[in-house]
Formats: structure tokens, C-alpha cells, sequence
């Protein structure tokens, strides 16, 4: 499932704000707004993300580095976003999430929209009359209609900005991009090509009212976003924390308990510690030859979670080999997430090139690169992620230390 991002526009109508800084910069509870955008994506495992620049492009490809691929828009203060959303389609290739740079939101109306199975539009009920607000009309649990310009009586709620789309509604909907390009409306809203596709398509409408988000269009949006809507998204982020630490926890106990039942007799013997391969539990299984010598890694490709569990405490080692295109010679960098027990540990920066020792039958195998990681006491689950790379793939290999009791 791939993310794309508008941000090509300046954001005027937010006056002195964005005088020398995008949309996606401007900072809510301390951080980037597209660090928000871009964390929620990444714990819902979308990716690979894309995003459409123009304006500060280089200010926000500083800030955002290879966690993103980028369409550039060199036409952004003449266009809107239909043609940014245009200037995509050769770099869509499947299921997507379209989302505006100006919007912060709870994760979980991320979660309902990945969670229907088809096409699918966030929208508030409790929201639509003002304005500048994108409003929509819901029947029967699908969009039929979208526009500023609804009559009141037709207003079911406001459309929140974060769309999911098939991959084959997402083609026809970049062909009306298309033709709408052609018969020159660079300068409408992607709004007006959705709202064309709403009529020939279902297009589920999710609800979202009560949970806190809100776009940025005006300072008093900022001011509102910062001072209302992200303390609530801080506090509903922090109690879905706890909660799925609890579950954690919960969990790590009965595993605990098991070991202490099954493992009491290595507490009790004398024994002697050794490294072992994690079992990755979703990960295509690859091969690496070195004359008679066989190793086994994870296939991970750009976007994709895979996960394991490990048993601490003491230190995990996660190896990685980005996987090259042939008569790659320079470093290629890519970027590994590692979360554990659903907390991110960090992103790793790392680069890769060609091993002259490992390799494979199709690809060309990139040196080892390893990160260690301190594990407390017990059982924990640990998850990686492939947040960007050139390449769109790596081999990962996860190692911890085991007790070897010997030969019985």
C-alpha cells in the first residue's frame, strides 16, 4: 500500500507562516507536521511514500531524507493539487493513500479506512458548515456527491483529506486527472476529479466523528490545530499506547511463565551461551552462497513489517544486506524502522555495497550492515520495517543470544 503526499503548494492564505516555510514544516507539538503524517504512516506499515514538491522542495527533502520518494512539481505556484496528483501517475503502482500535507490526525482514522476493503473516504459528521470546508454527501454508507458548494440540506459531513483507493480506482482516477489536465484545469482541486469518480464508483464513507484532526488552511487553523486538536491526538496516542502495552505485558507474562515451567532446568545446569537465527514470522525466505557456505535471511521489501519474537534481555543483533541493481558500484542507502513491543527504537540510516564474498543467483548482495539493540528481560516482540531504499528491497536477519545445553 503506497502513500502519496501533496506538497507542492506555498499555503498563502496562511500569510507570514509560511513566508520561508512549507506547509509540512511548520511545527505542532514541537515536531514537523509532516513527522506526524509520516510516523502514522509508517505505523500502519504504508509505504512506500511518495511526495509532490514545489515550493522549499529542498527544505523539506532536508527534513525528510529517504524516508520518501519524490515527484516534483515545477509549476506549483500556477497549479493545484489535481496536477500535483497528476504529476504522479508514473510513480503509483498499486493500492494507494492520498492525503494532503496540511492535515494532522488521530491514527486510528488511518486504521478504519485501511480496515474497509475496497475504496474508501474519511469524513466528520460533526463537521461541514463552514465555508472553505469539503463537504459530502453519504447514502447508504457511500459518498455521492463532494463539494464546497453543497446545498445544507445535503451536507452529511466534511471530507477529512485521506483517501484509499484500489489500485485500479486509483488508475481511473489519475485518467481523469488526465483529462482534466488536457481540457486545462491545471488549477482545480483534486477534490473536483474525486467528486466525478464518486458518481461512476463506491466509494465507502468512513466515519470519524469524535476523533480529533484538523487541517491547516488559515493561522487560525494552526493556532487551533496546536492548541486543541494535537493535545487530544496526544492524549488518545498515549492511551493506545498503554493499552497495547498492557496486551504486551499481559502476553510477556504468559510466556514468561511457560519459560520459567520449561526452562527451569537450564537455570539449574551449567550452560553455555550461543547466537541463533530468529525465526522471521512473514518474510519470504532467500538463500546467500559463499562456495559451500549457505546462509538464510528475511526478504523485506520497501513498506512491508516483518516480525518475530525475541527473548531478552541482552542484545539483539539485526543484520541487513540491501539488495542491488547489477553494476552497482557507490554506497546506496536505505532506512530500517525497528519498533519493540510496538515502541519505535529508532530509524536506521544505512548503506550498502556490492559483497564480493555473498551472493545470489538473481541479485547483486550488498555487504552486511549490523545494528544492536539492548533488549530487556523476558519475552518481547520486535518488528522491522523497510522505510526507503532505491532498490525497494534488503535481506534482514535477526540474531539473539540462546543457551546451548548440549547433547542429550
Amino acid at each position: 500500500m503506497q502513500a502519496l503526499i501533496l506538497a507542492a503548494g506555498r499555503g498563502s492564505r496562511l500569510g507570514s507562516h509560511t513566508a520561508d516555510v512549507p506547509k509540512c514544516l511548520l511545527e505542532v507539538g514541537r515536531r514537523p507536521l509532516i513527522e506526524h503524517q509520516l510516523g502514522t504512516l509508517a505505523d500502519a506499515g504504508v509505504g512506500p511514500v511518495g511526495m509532490v514538491l514545489g515550493y522549499c522542495a529542498d527544505e523539506i527533502k532536508g527534513v525528510v531524507g529517504i524516508r520518501a520518494e519524490y515527484i516534483l512539481n515545477p509549476r506549483w505556484n500556477s497549479t493545484n493539487s489535481l496536477y500535483s496528483f497528476w504529476l504522479a501517475r508514473e510513480w503509483a503502482r498499486g493500492p494507494l493513500v492520498i492525503l494532503n500535507c496540511d492535515t494532522i490526525f488521530h491514527p486510528e482514522i488511518l486504521d478504519r479506512l485501511l480496515a474497509v476493503k475496497g475504496d474508501a473516504i474519511a469524513y466528520d459528521s460533526g463537521s461541514g458548515d463552514g465555508r472553505e470546508h469539503m463537504k459530502v454527501n453519504v447514502v447508504n454508507g457511500r459518498i455521492v456527491a463532494m463539494s464546497k458548494d453543497l446545498p445544507a440540506g445535503d451536507v452529511t459531513g466534511e471530507n477529512v483529506g485521506i483517501l484509499k483507493l484500489t489500485h485500479d480506482t486509483a488508475g481511473a482516477l489519475f485518467r481523469k486527472a488526465d483529462r482534466i489536465v488536457a481540457d486545462g484545469g491545471e488549477n482545480r482541486w483534486l477534490g473536483s476529479a474525486v467528486a466525478e469518480l464518486v458518481q461512476e464508483r463506491e466509494v465507502r464513507a468512513v466515519e470519524v466523528a469524535g476523533l480529533p484532526w484538523g487541517e491547516i488552511d488559515f493561522p487560525y487553523d494552526l493556532d487551533r490545530v496546536r492548541k486543541e486538536v494535537w493535545p487530544l491526538i496526544q492524549r488518545a496516542t498515549r492511551m493506545r499506547r498503554r493499552r497495547w502495552r498492557l496486551a504486551r505485558a499481559a502476553a510477556a507474562i504468559t510466556i514468561g511463565l511457560l519459560f520459567l515451567l520449561t526452562g527451569f532446568r537450564a537455570w539449574v545446569s551449567p550452560v553455555e551461551s550461543v547466537w541463533e537465527t530468529v525465526d522471521l514470522d512473514n518474510a519470504e525466505r532467500v538463500t546467500l552462497l559463499d562456495g559451500e557456505r549457505v546462509q538464510n535471511w528475511g526478504l523485506v521489501r520497501s513498506g512491508q513489517i516483518v516480525r518475530m519474537q525475541v527473548v531478552g534481555g541482552g542484545t539483539i543483533r539485526v543484520d541487513s544486506r540491501i539488495l542491488l541493481s547489477e553494476g552497482t558500484e557507490a554506497a546506496v542507502p536505505y532506512v530500517l524502522e525497528i519498533l519493540l513491543d510496538g515502541e519505535r527504537v529508532g530509524w536506521f540510516k544505512e548503506t550498502g555495497k556490492p559483497s564480493n564474498t555473498w551472493h545470489h543467483a538473481t541479485w547483486t548482495v550488498a555487504k552486511r550492515d549490523r545494528i544492536k539493540i539492548e533488549v530487556p528481560a523476558g519475552p518481547h516482540s520486535l518488528e522491522l520495517r523497510l522505510v526507503a531504499s532505491d532498490s525497494g528491497q534488503c535481506l534482514v536477519r535477526v540474531r539473539q543470544r540462546v543457551v546451548d545445553e548440549g547433547d542429550e
